[in-house]
């Protein structure tokens, strides 16, 4: 299946930002201190290449599986140049979701657009649910482990038995339909004004005053709906892959908080439950935070230095543990982007090639006949005048 080129110039487009943002980030970090927590974390970072190595290849893993029943014409390495190209980008641009698109315009050559779509969200909607139940386990070891006021405790009981509610509401609401039930909801929400600006800017008779008109519910309805079923199980996807790539983010994610703690055991700090927990649920909310930001520069910092702080840590850890893992993660994307990039010249190359050898107008060579034999049938002799007669 070829590419269309809305994804070949998305593709282009993001990786071209993604350079840009890298080039900045490293400015705004610094030479100086990239260099200081390299040698700081020393031998630590054959662990880190390792787990990061572990992480993109789970994630690769999931976003195959979520692909069934379509996941046969994709090879896992075609899914691992997807995943690379989306974090990479994600990793140094503001919101840390402009990759997605990257991903979905990798997938799009291999498989339907709504296929992608459908994967890519799929693939978001139970990463994010995987971190709304660790986050509310988190919460529950907090309110067991730590020496707090008993208001506290309670309140983290309460907070992580909400988060853990959230993320089953999710899973029920994938199960029901996510995007159909999304717009219905925007065409039931009503905004003032909205008829009047509609009115002016596109000289409708009679705009509607909702969200989303009913007109563009009608027609984006059956689209989505395409995506909701391949999301659900309705559209053949099997359900030994949808608990493989369920598996396979869970492990993930869990690689990757066994990174931070990794760092943070390399620059010499002691961890215990508590402390585990309380990062936990702590960074959720600093992502959160300083998603509009590109890799949080500056919230993170803060935000961890306050967590460290009122945990009754070292509060430079924090700061040092997000520049250790900003330091990991803007390696990961020059290496991503410049493996991403040298992937989609390639390509080119070849689409360049198809083109001049089409307009050429060379004909197919057919194959040479070696022997050829004709097989004659034995005379036949002509029936008597008089047998014809009769």
């Amino acid at each position: 299946m070829s590419r269309p080129t809305w994804a070949r110039w998305v593709t282009r487009i993001f990786l071209a930002l993604g350079i840009v943002a890298l080039v900045l980030t490293i400015r705004s970090t610094g030479l100086v201190a990239i260099g200081t927590y390299f040698k700081k974390i020393g031998w630590g970072w054959f662990a880190v290449v390792i787990l990061e190595v572990a992480i993109t290849a789970m994630d690769a893993t999931a976003i195959r599986a979520f692909l069934s029943p379509d996941h046969e014409k994709i090879r896992l390495r075609s899914a691992v140049l997807s995943q690379l190209a989306g974090r990479a980008v994600n990793a140094v641009t503001p919101s840390g979701n402009l990759g997605e698109a990257v991903k979905v315009s990798v997938l799009v050559e291999h498989v339907s657009q709504s296929r992608a779509v459908a994967t890519i969200l799929l693939y978001n909607v139970v990463s994010f649910s995987v971190e709304l139940v660790t986050v509310g386990v988190a919460s529950l070891v907090m309110a067991i482990f730590l020496p707090i006021p008993a208001a506290w405790r309670w309140m983290l009981v309460g907070g992580g038995v909400l988060v853990l509610v959230l993320a089953f509401a999710i899973y029920a609401l994938v199960r029901r339909g996510l995007l159909v039930s999304a717009v219905r909801l925007a065409a039931r929400i009503p905004v003032p004004g909205l008829r009047l600006i509609r009115r002016r800017l596109w000289k409708l008779d009679q705009p509607s005053r909702h969200l989303l008109a009913p007109a563009r519910l009608a027609r984006w309805e059956p689209r989505l709906r395409g995506i909701d079923d391949k999301m659900r199980l309705v559209e053949g996807a099997r359900v030994r892959d949808r608990r493989l790539g369920i598996l396979m983010v869970t492990l993930s994610r869990l690689t990757s908080m066994t990174l931070s703690f990794l760092l943070l055991i390399a620059m010499g700090e002691k961890l215990t439950i508590g402390l585990v927990a309380s990062i936990t649920v702590g960074s959720f909310f600093i992502y959160m935070a300083s998603a509009l930001v590109p890799m949080g520069i500056g919230i993170n910092e803060g935000g961890y230095y306050r967590l460290f702080y009122a945990l009754g840590e070292t509060p430079a850890a924090g700061t040092a543990l997000v520049l250790a893992r900003r330091v990991a993660l803007l390696v990961y994307a020059a290496i991503g982007l410049v493996l991403v990039t040298a992937s989609e010249t390639v390509q080119r190359a070849r689409e360049r090639q198809t083109r001049r050898a089409a307009s050429s107008g060379h004909l197919p060579v057919l194959p040479e006949v070696r022997e050829v034999r004709i097989v004659t049938a034995p005379p036949v002799t002509p029936a008597p005048v008089s047998d014809i007669a009769d």
